[in-house]
């Protein structure tokens, strides 16, 4: 009787044991795609970014070119020039700061969503 109740035991200590095992792979698993998923969004929503301010600094830079050479607007020129240069100078900062500005925001919203049930009381 006394070796049956160490046997129940152990199977029981053994299932909490696999317990807690498939509960951190599970963890690991959603972290994991948690993870990849919110470093993909960051990277499409910095390369938006990046290629909106690009694209307006070169219109502006060409905008300015071509008032340049027509030689009528000088001050038009300057004015569509200082943009453009406005324009680069933002995307070297966001360039710079994007892993601040849009990576970590990102990955703590997405870490958010994927661990929300974890922190709900309603769920409990």
């Amino acid at each position: 009787m006394q070796t049956k109740n160490q046997l129940l035991e152990q199977l029981g200590e053994s299932y909490g044991y696999f317990s807690v095992l498939v509960d951190r792979k599970i963890e690991a698993y959603k972290l994991t795609v948690a993870e990849r998923s919110a470093l993909t969004a960051a990277g499409i929503v910095a390369a938006l970014v990046l290629t909106l301010l690009g694209f307006a600094a070169v219109l502006f830079g060409l905008i300015a070119l071509a008032f340049y050479l027509a030689g009528d607007m000088d001050s038009a020129a300057r004015g569509f020039g200082w943009v453009s240069l406005l324009l680069v100078g933002t995307f070297l900062l966001v360039l710079a700061l994007r892993r601040f500005l849009i990576v970590n925001p990102i990955i703590a919203k997405v870490i958010d969503i994927f661990f929300a049930e974890d922190k709900d009381p309603d769920h409990e």
